[in-house]
């Protein structure tokens, strides 16, 4: 975290799995519970931002490969977080797009329908 950020964190906050550790340091470990109970307000939105990002990790596991690291060493775990993750971002664009693409063919269409000029009724034609 220090080199990525350039400073040590100040908090962690961790899940259940955490329970029991032995950290001795600087760093105030939070370890979530079932029951919030009483808990500083600063601290459970915190532990609420954690919880927003489980879900994605998860997604990022199972759906783009991030389980298994097929890269060798500490470079390789980093490109394939990364890799993953723009997958993951490439995905959520296309999927944009693809909306937008509805979007524009329904106003195509709207204009094509509003420039045609309007049908009149057929006229019959008497035999003479």
């Amino acid at each position: 975290m220090e080199g990525v950020a350039g400073r040590a964190p100040e908090h962690v906050f961790v899940d259940m799995g955490y329970r029991g550790h032995d950290y001795d340091g600087q760093v105030e470990v939070h370890v979530d519970r079932r029951r919030r109970g009483r808990i500083n307000k600063s601290v459970w939105r915190w532990m609420k931002r954690r919880a927003a990002i489980e879900p994605t990790i998860g997604h990022l596991k199972s759906g783009k490969r991030l389980d298994r690291n097929r890269l060798k060493g500490t470079l390789g775990d980093r490109l394939n977080v990364v890799l993953s993750a723009s997958g993951m971002n490439f995905a959520k664009l296309l999927t944009g797009l693809r909306s937008i693409e509805a979007l524009l063919s329904q106003i195509l269409a709207w204009l094509l329908s509003a420039l045609r000029p309007p049908q009149s009724a057929p006229t019959k034609l008497t035999p003479a």
